[in-house]
């Protein structure tokens, strides 16, 4: 089994917003660190929240990723 070593790039980054690309990645990889990450978030920053999150190629909530 090969395993694949993502590219991590950091696209953009403001004082208030961030954009940061972690590709290719296997699949069901995506929502597991997607999951993660924001459960980190929300315990670790007061005051803040995650008010969206868009993913390439995913048309609504509902959609398989």
């Amino acid at each position: 089994m090969e395993h694949i070593r993502p590219e991590i790039r950091i696209e953009e980054s403001t004082p208030l917003h961030g954009r940061i690309v972690l590709e290719p990645l296997e699949r069901g990889y995506g929502v597991t660190l997607g999951n993660a990450l924001r459960r980190v978030l929300l315990s670790s920053i007061k005051g803040a929240a995650i008010t969206a999150v868009r993913i390439e190629g995913v048309l609504h909530e509902f959609s398989t990723v």
